[in-house]
């Protein structure tokens, strides 16, 4: 492999022989053991000469992907996701104003998806957040990334397979579940349970249980990836299309099984009022992980300057269409369940079977990108080099095997996910905030090195202020006006004086700082009104972050602390072991 250039670090040009998968020898750079704290880790970047060597280090008979394995990828993953998962959880938080919350939250996808464009043009290499952090922030910054992107990607896939086999037993009934499902700990039961129900642990509500099918279901998608790119690829493109056409049919039932006039008025329409939309909205941020997942596969792009830009606006336009639609099935969480209490048996029973069907592509499709986060991180040297080893066809089949065979199955065995979605939102949120922030240090000149120091710093506290104005300005203020209560005068004063400063520091910006003009500038994709858009971008995710209760930020913050003490020790161990050697 080409030498990895990196910004402030003379010993990091160091490199030693190792073999890949295949008994070919490479130049692998070693484990940065001169870590030294924090700050220095921060200002690391990744220069545009290593992203141009992994590129050039891609195999040449590696499958590429055309705009419309692109679009099958990020649709077969945001529908199901969106439709199958989540749509039937908001519905009895939102109602029909459902379908407002996927227009909001596929609109706030836009602000940030106009980043994700830009840059997976200008650096189209696997990695997605993580990448563009590495270039645009720095290494430490990028580490909270990949963090991010894993709670997206691996984590919730993990999360699906559980919800796909929750279904199976509903589908079943309570053989297939005695089969299963394994429950442990203290568990909950329906307020209006039985005696009977009380003495049956599978008729408990709680998801602490080991779930078997869940477990087969996550190792099959992994040995599917693992058998290479093309045959997953026939596969993805033929379960989206049977995927948009189950959605079709589901849409055109849904409107002539309507049983009332969801404009009638606004309590009909919107139960919740305005916090049940913006609730709703926040939960359903978990539906549109597709489109970044088809940031982190463009190095595997043909043409990936022009052909990401179009997949990514593609993703988002089809998939909030699709999703908006889908707005009165019933109060039920569950589409067959809804369609069954309108009397409509056979309508529950394709809608049923096709969900069990289609719904393992999510899962597919979440662990995908996940190898590749893996493998860059290792040819960064932060993780151990057996996760960017490659087979002759450019699969990452010990990063796969690690990941999806070992890590997400014990986690589709045995986490129960109900205190995970949140933070998974939390996560994909700030991974969002992470790029656009990027984006703002890239377009000023400091993207792989800090050429303008004086930016540098100014867009952290844009960063930080946008940030708290806009937990701020929800917790404090409008979270407590939309339940009738008074917001405290504390709130206003701090609300006013970030949103101020974040205002002003992001005009100070465009006036006073000039972005950096390329010879290449016109072939990529430019994001329109940056600072302006990335900065409004940045304020609202914060905003949709703030409505998520405190419990699950700490769930999130005790998560991150742990990965970055690995990240920490690792070039610590990394030292041990080569010194033992």
């Amino acid at each position: 492999m080409a030498d990895h250039d990196y910004n402030n670090d003379s010993a990091d040009s160091a490199e030693e022989e190792s073999s890949d998968s295949e008994g070919e020898l490479c130049k692998t750079p070693k484990v940065d053991t001169t870590r030294r704290c924090c700050f220095a880790a921060a200002n690391r970047r990744k220069t545009m000469d290593a992203v141009i060597a992994e590129m050039e280090h891609e195999p040449p008979s590696e499958t590429k992907l055309s705009l419309i394995d692109l679009l099958c990828i990020g649709v077969g993953s945001t529908v199901g996701s969106g439709v199958f998962v989540l749509t039937g959880d908001v519905l009895p938080v939102a109602g029909p104003s459902a379908s407002l919350s996927w227009i909001f939250a596929g609109a706030a996808c836009l602000l940030s998806g106009f980043a994700y464009m830009e840059l997976s043009a200008r650096l189209p290499t696997r990695g997605s957040c993580y990448t563009f952090s590495y270039h645009g922030l720095g290494e430490l910054w990028a580490v909270i990334g990949a963090f991010c992107i894993t709670l997206e990607y691996g984590v919730s896939g993990a999360g699906v397979a559980r919800n796909w086999s929750r279904k199976m037993g509903n589908f079943l009934g309570e053989d297939y579940k005695h089969v299963v499902f394994f429950y442990f700990g203290k568990g909950t039961w329906a307020a209006n349970a039985t005696a009977a129900e009380l003495d049956d642990p599978y008729a408990r509500t709680d998801h602490n249980y080991m779930d078997l099918s869940a477990a087969f279901l996550t190792a099959g998608c992994t040995l599917l990836l693992m058998g290479g790119l093309s045959l997953s690829k026939a596969v993805v493109n033929l379960m989206t299309l049977m995927k948009v056409l189950l959605v079709i049919f589901m849409v055109i039932c849904g409107f002539l099984g309507a049983s009332q006039n969801i404009f009638e008025s606004g309590e009909v329409f919107a139960p919740g009022g305005i916090s049940g939309v913006v609730n709703a909205t926040t939960l359903l941020f978990f539906g549109f992980i597709g489109f970044d997942e088809v940031c982190c596969l463009s190095s595997k792009a043909k043409n990936a300057s022009r052909t990401m830009p179009l997949a990514l606006i593609g993703t988002l336009g089809i998939a909030a269409l699709a999703i908006s639609l889908i707005s009165e099935p019933g109060k039920s969480s569950d589409f067959g369940t809804a369609f069954a209490d309108k009397g409509w048996t056979v309508v529950s029973w394709i809608v049923c079977l096709g969900e069990l069907i289609l719904l393992p592509l999510v899962v597919l499709l979440s662990i995908l990108p996940q190898p590749e986060v893996s493998a860059t991180m290792a040819t960064d040297r932060l993780i151990p080099s057996i996760f960017r080893k490659q087979s002759s066809d450019g699969t990452f089949v010990w990063g796969l095997a690690l990941t999806g065979l070992i890590a997400l199955v014990a986690l589709a065995l045995a986490c129960p996910f109900s205190i995970l979605w949140n933070v998974i939102s939390l996560g994909v949120l700030l991974s969002f905030n992470l790029s656009n922030a990027s984006l703002i240090n890239i377009r000023y000149g400091n993207g792989g090195v800090v050429s303008q120091p004086r930016v540098a710093k100014l867009v952290f506290v844009i960063f930080v202020s946008a940030m708290v104005a806009g937990y701020i300005n929800w917790k404090g203020i409008l979270s407590l006006a939309l339940h009738g209560k008074m917001p405290y005068l504390a709130s206003f004063i701090l609300g006013a004086a970030f949103t101020l400063l974040t205002v002003y520091l992001t005009i100070h910006l465009a006036c006073r700082y000039s972005q950096i003009h390329e010879e290449n500038q016109e072939e990529i994709f430019h994001a329109p009104c940056v600072p302006f858009i990335p900065v409004l971008a940045i304020y609202i995710n914060s905003t949709l972050m703030a409505d998520i209760e405190w419990k699950d930020h700490f769930v999130l913050f005790m998560m991150l602390g742990g990965w970055l003490l690995l990240y920490l020790l690792y070039p610590c161990l990394a030292r041990k072991k080569s010194l033992e050697v």
